[in-house]
């Protein structure tokens, strides 16, 4: 199962850096931008559908059925859109089934949503252009490889650090994996890319891994975006979570929205250029994103995760640390503390000092860096 809970990530993390450029060259010349890219579906081995009738079985006996049982079902439904890639028609309602279309609740009480909160910052975060003068990888001088390697040591990771001309993404990680987009980066930016996949998503793997169960290494129900989550509020303690970081945040679920609303690629992107300051390339890069496969977006769990989970640990409904025992989810915390005293959870054997910082108990996330108005109100504790 562990193979079968990351097939449809692998499958659709690359595209054309030449399909790419011509893409941003049209939106450039505000013309019509249609990609020409194609997706195959992804045969799903017999073997893995009865391996997922085995899963099921065991879990009923397990002492984490729960977690199983809804992690399970959400696998179940990654599969079945594998085998749907390239078709619009079937791929969009399981994306949004899975990933959310921005309309979404930002919190269970009601109140705005995710999109409202996306626009919210796109209204008031300035833009912000930085240097791009960190390579990827480079025998002389510091790059975005070295970064990665660095910050892994601190916390006592081996890992590898490869760079992939073909990532959609600046980055992404396998197991033990860094891959790094073939790209310049900008000095902060660098910076949060290796506390976001080090410190944030390696950690929690890294961790997942040294428990008893398994479920922590595959990862529960929902813990895709609120891992985002918490590698996001990790770049805010670190102070590199800047006002271009937030404005991305928001363009992929304005991306996103645009996509599940029947809006075309080249519209989209137009839109975001137009309409939200964004460049080209970067309206290109988050389209992109959410249009990919027929539209596999998972992006508006990015920021609706960073202000959920921010939200948790400010008021002590959750701490850096139990969120980081492996690839958990804040609606699994219940079922995770159960477990923990029964024994059958231990503390992270991995964690960075940022984490470290708020102690078991959670609390003490900077607003500094929050965004103003709704989504800054929405966050704080004093105005929930």
């Amino acid at each position: 199962m562990h193979a079968a809970a990351r097939l449809l990530i692998s499958a659709t993390t690359h595209g054309d850096p030449a399909e790419r450029q011509r893409l941003i060259d049209r939106v450039a010349r505000d013309a019509h931008a249609k990609p020409r890219w194609t997706w195959q579906p992804v045969a799903v081995d017999r073997e893995i559908w009865r391996e997922l009738g085995r899963a099921r079985r065991l879990a009923a006996d397990s002492p984490a059925a729960e977690l199983y049982s809804l992690r399970l079902e959400e696998i179940e439904t990654e599969l079945l859109l594998l085998e749907s890639l390239g078709s619009s028609k079937q791929v969009r309602p399981m994306a949004a089934r899975l990933f959310g279309t921005g309309v979404e609740p930002l919190f269970a009480e009601g109140g705005g949503t995710v999109l409202d909160a996306a626009h919210e910052i796109l209204a008031r975060a300035p833009v912000e252009v930085e240097t791009k003068t960190i390579p990827a990888a480079s025998a002389d001088g510091v790059s975005l490889r070295d970064l990665m390697l660095a910050y892994a040591e601190h916390v006592g990771l081996h890992i590898a650090v490869r760079i992939d001309p073909h990532l959609i993404a600046n980055a992404a990680v396998g197991e033990r994996t860094v891959f790094i987009a073939d790209r310049s980066f900008g000095a902060c930016e660098a910076q949060r890319l290796a506390t976001h996949e080090v410190y944030g998503h390696l950690v929690s793997s890294f961790n997942g891994r040294t428990q008893v169960l398994g479920i922590f290494s595959i990862g529960t129900a929902a813990s895709f975006g609120d891992q985002e989550g918490v590698a996001i509020c990790l770049e805010e303690l670190a102070g590199q979570l800047n006002a271009q970081r937030q404005r991305t945040l928001a363009g992929r679920v304005l991306a996103t929205h645009a996509m599940h609303s029947g809006v075309s690629f080249g519209d989209a992107a137009r839109a975001l250029v137009r309409e939200h300051g964004f460049s080209p390339a970067e309206a290109v890069t988050l389209c992109e994103r959410a249009f990919r496969a027929g539209g596999v977006a998972r992006d508006a769990v990015y920021l609706s995760s960073w202000l959920r989970v921010r939200r948790a640990v400010e008021q002590g409904a959750a701490t850096m640390w139990e969120l980081q025992v492996g690839k958990v989810s804040l609606a699994a915390l219940p079922e995770v503390r159960r477990l923990a005293r029964e024994g059958l959870v231990q503390p992270p054997t991995y964690l960075s000092n940022l984490a470290r910082s708020l102690g078991r108990m959670g609390g003490g996330t900077s607003s500094e860096m929050s965004p103003p108005s709704l989504a800054t109100s929405l966050t704080r504790v004093d105005a929930t």
